[in-house]
């Protein structure tokens, strides 16, 4: 009898891609405070502890309407944060509007054909994502090395609570509530529950997500980095490899495509079927 795939590396890289996802490119953001860095390390023990609070409470209340639909909801507005973003980032980067909106249009109809397919493509498709995220940021920060200043990631000044707040709040928001959805999908689309491949997928994600963070700092430092759209695509277009090789932007723009695509795609997903089956006496299946 040929075993059943268990699928763990596959949800692993499925998690990983889900955290960086629409996040990788925007962070720090305006809002971020002065103490970006310190934010993050708060953001980033957050969405651990969420993850770990919120398992026991799916696994309690998974076939309760009140938890599909807060899950079918904030999934779906987590699906509209992510489009937003990819469109305000094709119209920083493509000229005529004809461009943007046919890229805005194809991103669309990629992720609902995404969505739509059976879970195994949503896997397949994450365990090879990742190895290229994983490439692009550690190729990234190596040739920005020779650039780095450690100065720019000292503290100047002790942190106050109001200040340590206001830089930890966006990375609460766009990286340790999301981390709520990981149980909620697990329980509703794969089989047992499992919980050492959805947290080595988070951690992992919140590590290249650190990496990506640490050269936008030590490049441009804090006050400058928030300052910019898109930190890490700025901090790409810096990044030479002799003289053939003088701009590397076209890699991040593909990463951040399947990124964004990924998250949006699960995020459709798990909002069509939490929100179909939020209803009394309906029984949660999972497909895998």
């Amino acid at each position: 009898m040929t075993a059943k795939p268990t699928y763990n590396k596959h949800l692993a890289s499925l998690w990983a891609i889900f955290i960086l996802g629409d996040a990788v490119i925007v962070l720090p953001t305006s809002n971020s405070g002065d103490y970006s860095l310190l934010g993050f390390f708060i953001g980033a023990l957050a969405a651990i502890l969420l993850y770990f609070v919120s398992l026991p409470v799916t696994n309690r209340f998974i076939g309760k309407s009140l938890l599909l639909v807060s899950a079918g909801v904030y999934a779906f507005y987590n699906a509209g944060k992510a489009f937003i973003r990819y469109t305000n980032f094709v119209d920083k980067i493509l000229l005529t509007e004809a461009s943007r909106f046919l890229i805005a249009a194809l991103f669309i109809i990629a992720a609902v054909y995404l969505a739509t397919r059976r879970q195994e493509v949503i896997l397949k498709l994450s365990l090879i994502s990742v190895v290229i995220a994983v490439i692009a940021i550690l190729l990234f920060f190596m040739l920005s090395f020779k650039d780095f200043k450690a100065e720019n990631i000292a503290l100047q000044n002790s942190p106050n609570f109001s200040g340590i707040i206001k830089s930890a709040k966006p990375y609460f928001i766009n990286i340790s509530l999301p981390a709520l959805l990981i149980p909620v999908y697990s329980r509703l689309f794969v089989e047992g529950k499992r919980i050492c491949a959805p947290f080595a997928g988070l951690t992992a994600g919140l590590a290249l997500e650190l990496i990506g963070l640490l050269e936008t700092l030590l490049l441009f430092g804090a006050p400058l980095a928030k300052k910019l759209s898109f930190p890490l695509a700025s901090a790409v277009s810096t990044v030479t490899v002799g003289q053939l090789f003088t701009r590397m932007d076209g890699i991040v723009y593909c990463l951040f495509f399947i990124l964004a695509l990924i998250k949006t795609a699960v995020c459709m997903k798990l909002a069509f079927v939490a929100l179909s089956r939020g209803k009394p006496g309906i029984v949660p299946q999972k497909q895998i």
